[in-house]
């Protein structure tokens, strides 16, 4: 059961009950999570879901758009009643017992392992728009000493670092979609190209892969909006979080919908989606090179690759902080939760870091390949740790009947077990598709190396 909310009024104090400084101001921790999601899941990945499903993405998109609404506002409501730098672990503990809450965290640290993994490889392939010599694995291999070390600084600094990565992708969308928007408008009055609502069906049909195509592409649409909910881990660090978490939460949700939503269907409308598609790199520098601006693809892709950085420095942000809470329960070795003289985790963020330099080397062995299969393997991670969120929730609405909550979610029960419903027919969608269902698999094999692990050693120690 949750620890009943009686705190007063005044600014909490700077150092959390875990020990980390609380040192992220509110719209640092919105554009953490935004930093978190909007990566190359989005600007890389969105083309290799195009290719797949065709103009039918879109639905992909607004499924996984809806899902995440609802898990956000399901961890918004629990995170304000207790705020831990174990977030949705800790609440997985609480209400479905030790064993739940070991795995969701270890699963949640082996879904933004395999992410930065996936988006290593893409930073390469990004570079290669420049210099298509270049190996693809040297360009990872520098992105992950440079935010590594970064994650090593006091996290202000980390904070910092990560609101000017997000203002850059935010920008980099915004321009994006006012393009997009004049290419449309422009088309009307006699413009050279083809753009427009008909754009959906005119280049052969809404679903020009068959249903199947849709339920391809859905695993890399759930990798692209996975790690919005880093958010929530935030909490451990940031400074008044009962009003700053649900302000970022409703604000996230709405700039989430436009900047995702909104640019897929811009782009589907502004160009042939089928020009936009086959090539190693984002069909958002496509579209500008397209339509013959080069300087500003130039700028775009640039800014992709520090989005990649971006999302980089969130996942070892996140998968660090994770590692720490769970050797905070004695559930891993102590030393993963020692900290520096700037409060930062630095072993549990090194150990992480390590994790994530086998992307290099899977980069260095299989360039080609790398991106597509290590986004689809954490995608059953992502699913699952979604799935774990919105059933703490029910479980803990229940036992706080006779608690009056800050911040509930809509809806009561209803809206988590409508998410629920999706989440299921989604991962039902990856497993039946031979090209995802290596995602299902990798996640089980990951699964059952948590639960011996949990019965070996973690299950025996004793909780402080």
């Amino acid at each position: 059961m949750f620890k009943s909310s009686s705190r007063s009024s005044r600014p909490r104090s700077k150092i959390s009950r875990d020990g980390l400084k609380r040192a992220l101001s509110p719209i640092q921790i919105q554009l953490l999570s935004m930093g978190g999601v909007i990566g190359v899941g989005l600007f890389y990945g969105s083309g290799v879901a195009l290719t797949l499903a065709g103009p039918a993405v879109v639905l992909d998109y607004v499924i996984g758009g809806i899902v995440v609404a609802i898990v956000m506002r399901a961890l918004g409501e629990m995170t304000v009643e207790e705020p831990t730098a174990g977030s949705f672990s800790r609440f997985a503990e609480n209400t479905m017992g030790p064993m739940m809450g070991f795995i969701t965290g270890g699963m949640w640290w082996f879904f933004w392992v395999s992410t930065v993994m996936s988006e290593l490889a893409a930073i390469g392939l990004l570079v290669q728009f420049w210099v298509p010599a270049l190996p693809a694995w040297i360009p990872g291999l520098i992105a992950l000493i440079l935010f590594t070390f970064a994650n090593f600084l006091h996290v202000k600094v980390f904070g910092s670092v990560e609101f000017w990565f997000a203002v850059l992708k935010i920008f980099a969308i915004a321009a994006f979609i006012g393009l997009g928007v004049f290419l449309a408008i422009r088309a009307l009055f006699g413009g050279h190209h083809v753009a427009g609502i008909p754009n959906l069906w005119r280049f052969g049909g809404f679903f020009p892969h068959g249903f199947a195509g849709p339920l391809q592409a859905f695993s890399l649409v759930v990798l692209g909006y996975s790690g919005v909910e880093t958010l929530a881990v935030t909490a451990g660090e940031t400074a008044q979080p009962e009003k700053s978490i649900p302000r970022a939460i409703s604000n996230v949700i709405w700039r989430i919908a436009i900047l995702y939503i909104g640019s897929i269907f811009v782009m589907l409308i502004a160009f042939p989606w089928s020009a936009l598609v086959g090539h190693h790199t984002s069909p958002y520098v496509l579209l500008f090179t397209r339509i013959g601006l080069p300087l500003a693809a130039t700028v775009i892709n640039a800014i992709i690759i520090t989005s990649g950085l971006s999302s980089s420095n969130t996942g070892l942000y996140g998968g660090s902080r994770m590692l720490f809470s769970l050797s905070q329960e004695e559930r891993l070795p102590k030393y993963l939760r020692h900290l520096s003289s700037n409060k930062v985790p630095v072993y549990a963020v090194l150990a992480t870091g390590i994790a994530m330099s086998l992307g290099i080397v899977l980069t260095y062995l299989a360039p080609n390949t790398v991106y597509v299969w290590i986004s689809s393997a954490a995608s059953f991670a992502a699913i699952w740790t979604w799935s774990t969120i919105l059933v703490s929730e029910l479980l803990f609405k229940k036992r706080s009947r006779s608690h009056v909550l800050k911040f509930p979610i809509p809806g009561g029960p209803w809206l988590p077990m409508i998410g629920l419903l999706l989440l299921v027919g989604i991962l039902l969608a990856i497993m039946i598709s031979p090209l995802t269902a290596i995602s299902v698999w990798a996640g089980i094999a990951w699964l059952l190396f948590l639960l011996v692990y949990w019965h070996l050693r973690a299950k025996s120690t004793p909780k402080p």
